[in-house]
């Protein structure tokens, strides 16, 4: 036998060896507790979404998923955190698809969007909304606008981050309505609520419509494509001519170059947790959409959301070329 002939049999004896290892490696998967980033702050829509889908989950691995708050920057904080760690599986993170698709067009980010994760699971669609306190003197959106139009600057609103979906679409409906009002970024929903809430903001563009439903807030406008059958008096974002919804996502991320198999069983015990009255009471309180997207979906989901909000926000006039290279 040849040298060279020796060399590929060992070339090919050892990926043989490691593709075993792998496999019984995702096997038993997993061995030891998950730790799982919320990349938003406590008691806000991701953060309260994540932890009515956990202890599902746990139930369904048969270890323990501890939440850790890693929040700011619109969710890319936990996600730059996320992007360092081992692809092993026992690191993941719950955010949205605005970290992947808008925050990193507007600012320049230490991850790749669409190269620095695997894009386990996405369990949520938003149903998002601008609310206002009960005795705000606003009783409709269109008057909210016509104040703006003659108070430049005077109207103040609160969302989650700046890049954030409920940012961009109140920007565009300024720049439609050539008007301006002034934004006021928290690091998450509940900050952003309690601020309108205390009358430190006229309103807040909010990532959930909870405190609408709960008659704590009135909804002026939901950022929805079509009506919103809780509040089907409210007027949407189509509605109104501005041709610009939130099709915003709450999702579970791993760092790139996960197994495929580890994946899978990820996969599984989310959608298994989505079947728990811990879910389902969650979503009954919140208002969100409950949705089943797999890995492979989600993926051609945000790269096609990538091109489609470049499309949109170059047309708006808004956006020349992504600060953040995708890959």
């Amino acid at each position: 036998m040849t040298a060279k002939c020796r060399i590929l049999r060992w070339t090919m004896l050892a990926l043989a060896l490691v593709a075993a290892f792998t496999g019984i490696a995702a096997a038993e998967y997993p061995e030891k507790p998950i730790t799982m980033y919320c990349v938003f702050s406590p008691g806000g829509t991701v953060d309260t979404s994540i932890r009515a889908l956990v202890p599902g989950a746990e139930q369904a691995l048969g270890k323990n998923m501890t939440v850790v708050t890693k929040d700011g920057g619109t969710g890319t904080v936990g996600l730059a955190l996320l992007a360092e760690q081992k692809p092993d599986g026992y690191t993941l993170a719950s955010g949205t698809s605005t970290a992947i698709v808008r925050v990193p067009l507007a600012r320049k980010m230490t991850y790749k969007p669409l190269g620095s994760f695997t894009f386990v699971y996405a369990y949520a669609a938003v149903a998002s909304g601008l609310l206002v306190r009960p005795e705000s003197p606003f009783k409709t959106f269109k008057e909210m606008v016509e104040y703006a139009r003659q108070n430049p600057g005077k109207v103040t609103y609160s969302t989650m981050g700046a890049g954030s979906p409920l940012h961009v679409i109140m920007e565009v409906i300024a720049m439609k309505e050539k008007i301006k009002w002034t934004h006021v970024p928290y690091k998450g929903t509940a900050p952003a609520e309690t601020a309108a809430l205390g009358g430190h903001v006229d309103a807040v563009s909010a990532g959930d419509v909870n405190k609408a439903l709960s008659g704590q807030m009135r909804c002026l406008l939901m950022h929805t494509k079509e009506k919103y059958a809780r509040l089907p008096d409210v007027p949407t974002t189509i509605d109104l001519g501005y041709d610009y919804y939130n099709d915003t996502l709450i999702s579970v991320y791993g760092p790139a170059g996960m197994d495929p198999a580890v994946v899978k069983k990820l996969e599984d015990a989310f959608a298994k947790a989505q079947e728990t009255p811990a879910w389902k009471q969650w979503l009954d309180q919140f208002g969100l959409v409950s949705i089943n997207m797999r890995s492979g979906e989600y993926t051609k989901f945000l790269e096609k959301g990538w091109e489609k909000e470049i499309e949109i926000q170059k047309a708006l006039g808004v956006l020349k070329e992504p600060a953040t290279p995708p890959k």
